[in-house]
């Protein structure tokens, strides 16, 4: 009895039932992390190389040789699916 006075109450104040959030991020921010982790460890690799056959650059390099790999792999994976 008591719960129907509170939904005639808010019924006529105009509160209306909130819809339950998602508990998951969005499927795009999951690739995005995805995609940060793997070129993080591919620069990490590429660090590495870099340090072993004691080779020129930097971080950035590392980091930018990282993405690009990263990229023209996931392309090729799409064209060949």
């Amino acid at each position: 009895m008591a719960l129907q006075k509170v939904k005639k109450a808010a019924k006529d104040i105009g509160i209306t039932k909130r819809n339950p959030t998602t508990k998951h991020p969005p499927t795009k921010m999951l690739q995005n992390e995805q995609l940060q982790d793997s070129v993080r460890v591919q620069a990490y690799y590429n660090y590495l190389n870099r340090l072993t056959h004691n080779l020129p650059g930097d971080q950035l390099s590392d980091w930018l040789e990282a993405e690009k790999y990263i990229r023209n792999s996931r392309k090729k994976r799409k064209t060949s699916e």
